[in-house]
């Protein structure tokens, strides 16, 4: 079998879905799948699997296919969300009917994270094949709790609640300020890490946002963007990781946090609501009230004491669940049922 990746520019990708065709790469190749970069209509056995929408690239190349009889995937990666894809959507809309659309419908079939984009997708086109393949962290890590809080100096009398994401509009970070400054919890010996970069017009208001409420609000310390092997100390050595969105169709960073035992807070626009009586995993809606609720449900188990064995137990649960070398195989059979001569 030969896979083609189909991927934006690099200057277009986000972290998160870099990290996502990354790991789906090296997960192909350890199955003994041939994967090449970009298209090219001339290759008539490959299955081109294209990552992301908006992009008048992609469905130049997709027309060609379609001419030729080649079988394509798409992955929208979340692009077609109800958040993402109201955003801007007097742009959006147009171009979609026009174009976007018969790039999805030519598709053999539509990649997608979870059950919950299913049901968001089935809400904007019909397609006869959506397949349900989640994602893997690509380069995971362990839990290590003590070895990266002395890494990075935090004190071990301190808690830590950690944002790593992009600081972008529907990431939600004002929301959990908000959320923060008006909960009754008491944020003495807390400690708000942010990571990430941004538009500086909206860091800059965000940020303007938490000096205004500092005297309500945990000490807050801005890092900025990190990224690689160095991100995973920050997630290792947070108490509690939050990510309030809007908007995600899987959650990548909800994931890497999983996989080294660290508590998340995040909301019910995410596919881990799907996963309720988890332990260590607070689900609200994205909106204050419901956040100052997990927060403070948050504190409290985190308060009671999270352990070793319960960071450890966590960890497991994620692996079990979203290691590549699982995910893998499921991905070859979606590939292979793409190229049956029959279609769709």
């Amino acid at each position: 079998m030969k896979i083609r990746l189909v991927t934006p520019a690099l200057v277009k990708q986000a972290g998160g879905t870099w990290n996502a065709v990354e790991g789906l790469r090296n997960a192909l190749q350890e199955q003994g799948v041939e994967v090449l970069e970009g298209g090219d209509p001339g290759d008539t056995d490959a299955v081109h699997h294209f990552h992301g929408l908006w992009n008048p690239s992609h469905s130049r190349l997709a027309i060609r296919l379609r001419k030729l009889g080649r079988p394509y995937v798409v992955s929208p990666h979340g692009m077609l969300e109800p958040w993402a894809f109201r955003h801007r959507r007097w742009k959006k809309l147009p171009y979609f009917w026009l174009i976007e659309r018969r790039f999805l419908l030519g598709a053999k079939a539509i990649f997608v994270t979870s059950d919950m984009e299913a049901k968001h997708l089935e809400r904007v086109i019909c397609h006869p094949r959506v397949e349900v393949l989640p994602l893997g962290c690509r380069d995971r890590c362990d839990p290590d709790y003590a070895a990266a809080r002395g890494a990075l100096g935090w004190p071990a009398d301190e808690r830590v609640i950690l944002f790593l994401s992009r600081i972008v509009v529907n990431k939600g970070l004002d929301l959990l300020f908000q959320a923060m400054a008006e909960s009754e919890c008491n944020w003495q010996g807390w400690r708000l890490v942010v990571v990430g970069g941004g538009e500086p017009d909206y860091v800059d208001s965000v940020q303007a946002m938490a000096t205004a409420a500092s005297a309500r609000l945990p000490q807050v310390e801005w890092v900025g963007p990190v990224w690689g092997a160095a991100r995973w100390p920050y997630l290792q050595g947070a108490d509690l990781f939050c990510l309030p969105t809007h908007s995600e169709n899987f959650g990548l960073a909800v994931l890497e946090a999983l996989h080294v035992g660290t508590p998340v807070l995040t909301t019910d626009q995410t596919p881990w609501v799907d996963h309720p009586g988890l332990d260590g995993l607070f689900i609200a809606k994205p909106e204050v009230l419901s956040l100052k609720k997990s927060l403070s449900d948050a504190q409290a188990r985190m308060e009671r004491n999270w352990s070793p064995s319960d960071r450890l137990n966590l960890a497991a649960w994620a692996e079990e669940r979203f290691a590549w070398e699982k995910l893998g195989p499921k991905y070859i059979e979606a590939y292979q049922r793409a190229n049956r001569k029959s279609g769709c």
